[in-house]
């Protein structure tokens, strides 16, 4: 048995309960805009992003080594921007030991 009843939620039903929420909101009301529809992944618009490092020149001025992890993989040459921020977390990911009993 609870110590403590606990007060069931009513909803805001009186206009006074309403003007406050609208007053909390900044007066905004009603549903919130749909989410735009773009797709998850984009494809890199810069030539030679991604491409395996040979040599010691990038195939496009500007362009950002980033090393492979650990277990091998070979380092790219990617676009400084989103391209780079993402190849280092996926290669900060594929460091990370796997766990006993955890699935990969």
């Amino acid at each position: 048995m609870p110590s403590r009843r606990v007060r069931p939620r009513i909803p805001e039903t009186s206009a006074a309960q309403k003007a406050a929420a609208q007053a909390w909101n900044k007066g905004m009301v009603g549903q919130g805009r749909p989410a735009e529809e773009r797709p998850a992944f984009e494809p890199c618009p810069v030539d030679g992003c991604a491409t395996p490092v040979v040599g010691r020149r990038p195939p496009v001025a500007g362009m950002v080594q980033v090393r492979g992890s650990a277990d091998g993989a070979a380092a790219h040459w990617y676009c400084p921007v989103r391209c780079a921020a993402i190849a280092r977390a996926r290669a900060e990911l594929r460091a990370v030991p796997d766990r006993q009993g955890g699935e990969r």
